[in-house]
């Protein structure tokens, strides 16, 4: 896995951490973003987690219980290779606004980005810290996951 040249600079011990922890993903992820303290927030603690957003492309129709199947299986692939005492905080993200996800593309929020104000504006499959599954309605807002970096792209 080749990560973003700007993230290897800049964090080169959370890449270390994702190189040791054995790090892999999905086939449908074509984008993985890094929140949180172990990004560009910085200010972690040595038990502080790695949040983490996969990011999957649906091109195609979908029906809910095959969505919902292979969304566990993209959040599996991940949490079943993962081999570190430090916990990673997955978020697997998909688009339902017709906006690309640009603000996933972005370091800080940029309001003119996000054409319905970036509250729940995006699927969200969670299994973690009280989610179980897909998450709709929760008032998740994304101006509040920044700062945040792609930290690598499907070519």
């Amino acid at each position: 896995m080749e990560f973003n040249p700007a993230f290897s600079r800049s964090l080169p011990e959370t890449q270390a951490l994702l190189r040791v922890a054995n790090f892999c993903i999905h086939p449908c992820v074509s984008r993985v973003i890094l929140h949180g303290s172990r990004g560009l927030a910085g200010g972690f603690r040595p038990d502080s987690d790695i949040d983490l957003s996969l990011i999957v492309d649906l091109a195609w129709e979908i029906s809910q219980p095959e969505l919902e199947c292979l969304l566990q299986s993209v959040y599996q692939t991940t949490q079943s290779a993962w081999q570190s005492a430090i916990e990673a905080d997955l978020a697997i993200i998909f688009e339902t606004s017709a906006c690309a996800l640009k603000c996933f593309e972005q370091t800080t929020w940029e309001e003119r980005i996000c054409p319905i104000g970036g509250l729940d504006c995006f699927g969200l499959y969670k299994i973690q810290k009280g989610f179980q599954g897909l998450v709709t309605n929760a008032g998740i807002e994304v101006r509040r996951m920044y700062p945040c970096l792609e930290i690598w792209r499907r070519a």
